[in-house]
């Protein structure tokens, strides 16, 4: 055997994917992450702060919007492909190896064959079916019978996609809001445009500023970062390019309304109302922005690309004009920050909900979030193996307890359509988590990021949660969710792994406390005492 063979052999291989670990006996004996979730949190943070800035410097306005239009999903990709790298470098110096299947992974650690480029959209777009049909249902959900006409032939805004948020507002409006759905309107200009835009290939400036944020990698693994960051922003920052300048001859109308920036074809349609001068009110959905402190996250889907944004409440409004930080917004662009009388999603929660008694024991529930696969959020979340294994040792734990126990399963992410594993070690389901919002008594979370969080705080459900770090709340939110549920500060071993203490667990799982208030979070989030 050559020594380069020897070698290899005496690697350590890491499982870097949830198919490698679950095809490895015995994977979770050795669970270890090089990268820390607090690391992963500070570096997406710089990375879009430097990618932002990037935008914003940009003078050719066409490439600016363009950058704005395609940064979501370049950034999501961008942040795997960097912290991964980050992982492989540091594994390397330990005589370790990631093994997974993920491409990108292996050309960082080989450095051969074509790079790869992955440009499907997180959120693919819904297909449609009788458009008509359905432009009418929607803007009769808002209208009535006596604004349907005008809001048809003469409507004062459009909504180009929507949300409860933004229906329930419409519906209060004395404008008359029309509806057209903003795919069909891209795809039109789309077909009408002959426009071969000749702009600078920005990619290697992006891809600079992504990797100037990111800590020490070592090379080779550098130079093969930055070639893959490249070859992945390249095709998007093309795209988006094409679809910016084919909007710049399409009708569209002065003012539009929109649930979320981080749609393409809606964020694309409002990047060039903006560009006219017109007015993009969009409305916030699911957490609450700025209840999470990541204002570099708001910024970029939300506030950097509207000129109103909407959310549930007046109270829920000032938390996020008070983290709001203007200069990361485009140049010459400033953005209104409103608040509704109540965000639906929360007001039909019930306060108090009255509990068939079937026995003694407490209904308890446990609401992990999803795991991702190749790409990254902001907040972070553990990489899927570190990840995976926290959340099987959680409900291995509760379910030693005395309770009624179930775990609710994120519907979404990698393991969509696919067995779970948390359904080898405790009962697990997935959807329809309204049942058990109407009958448990204690949920368990550790995630801040997911709208059923917030949901149950509107609640008298009691909530334990588990803050291992997957994002922080800001300072009020921080303090009325300290009073509001029993928050469990977790560590993490030299492994990087999560660990909480199941002693802690155990007492404020079976605290006998009386109902907690949700008047605090209703009042921000449904509007009402």
């Amino acid at each position: 055997m050559s020594a380069l063979a020897e070698a290899r052999a005496a690697l350590r291989d890491i499982p870097a994917d949830i198919d490698m670990a679950l095809a490895s006996p015995g994977w979770r004996r050795n669970v270890t992450w090089p990268v820390s979730l607090a690391e992963a949190n500070r570096v997406g943070r710089a990375q879009m702060r430097a990618a932002l800035t990037w935008a914003n410097k940009l003078d050719d306005a066409l490439l600016r919007d363009s950058a704005l239009l395609a940064l979501p999903l370049i950034l999501s990709y961008a942040r795997a492909i960097v912290l991964t790298a980050l992982a492989v470098s540091r594994a390397a110096r330990s005589n370790a190896r990631l093994a997974g299947t993920a491409p990108e992974l292996i050309y960082l650690q080989r450095g051969e064959g074509p790079l790869p480029s992955r440009t499907d959209p997180t959120l693919p777009p819904e297909p449609f079916r009788f458009p008509l049909l359905r432009r009418l249902a929607r803007m009769r959900t808002w209208s009535g019978l006596t604004r349907l006409p005008r809001a048809l032939f003469a409507p004062d805004a459009v909504a180009v996609s929507h949300n409860q948020l933004l229906r329930a507002v419409a519906a209060k409006s004395r404008q008359a809001i029309g509806f057209s759905h903003a795919e069909l309107i891209l795809d039109a200009a789309r077909r009408r445009s002959h426009v071969n835009p000749v702009v600078p290939d920005s990619a290697a400036k992006l891809a600079s500023a992504i990797l100037g944020a990111a800590p020490q990698i070592d090379e080779p693994y550098r130079e093969r970062v930055f070639a893959l960051v490249v070859a992945m922003a390249r095709p998007h920052l093309r795209k988006a390019v094409a679809d910016m300048a084919a909007l710049r001859s399409a009708p569209l109308p002065g003012e539009i309304w929109t649930g979320s920036g981080g749609l393409y074809a809606p964020r694309a349609v409002g990047l060039e109302v903006l560009r006219r001068g017109g007015r993009v009110r969009r409305f916030d959905h699911g957490t609450p922005r700025e209840f999470v402190a990541t204002i570099e996250t708001t910024t970029l889907l939300e506030l950097a690309v509207s000129s109103d944004f909407v959310l549930a409440t007046e109270g829920a409004a000032r938390i996020c004009r008070d983290e709001l930080d203007d200069s990361l917004l485009p140049p010459s662009r400033s953005v209104a920050i409103h608040g509704a009388d109540g965000d639906p999603v929360f007001a039909d929660v019930p306060a108090g909900r009255v509990r068939a008694q079937t026995g003694a024991r407490l209904r308890v529930v446990y609401a992990p979030t999803q795991l991702l696969g190749f790409r990254q959020l902001l907040p972070a979340l553990p990489p899927d193996v570190v990840h995976l294994d926290w959340q099987m040792r959680v409900a291995e734990a509760l379910q030693e307890l005395p309770i009624d126990f179930l775990c609710q399963a994120h519907p979404e992410g990698l393991l969509k359509n696919r067995p779970h594993p948390l359904e080898t070690v405790a009962p697990t389901i997935r959807g329809d988590f309204d049942r058990q919002l109407q009958s448990a008594d204690v949920f368990i979370f550790d995630c801040p990021t997911t709208t059923a969080l917030w949901e149950v705080a509107c609640t008298d459900a009691r909530i334990v949660y588990l803050d291992m770090g997957a994002g922080s709340m800001t300072p009020k939110v921080a303090r009325l969710f300290a009073e509001r549920a029993i928050v469990i500060p977790v560590a993490h071993d030299e492994n990087n792994r999560p660990v909480f203490d199941a002693g802690a667990l155990r007492r404020a799982v079976l605290d006998n406390a009386p109902k907690p208030d949700p008047t605090p979070f209703r009042r921000l989030l449904a509007g009402a005492a």
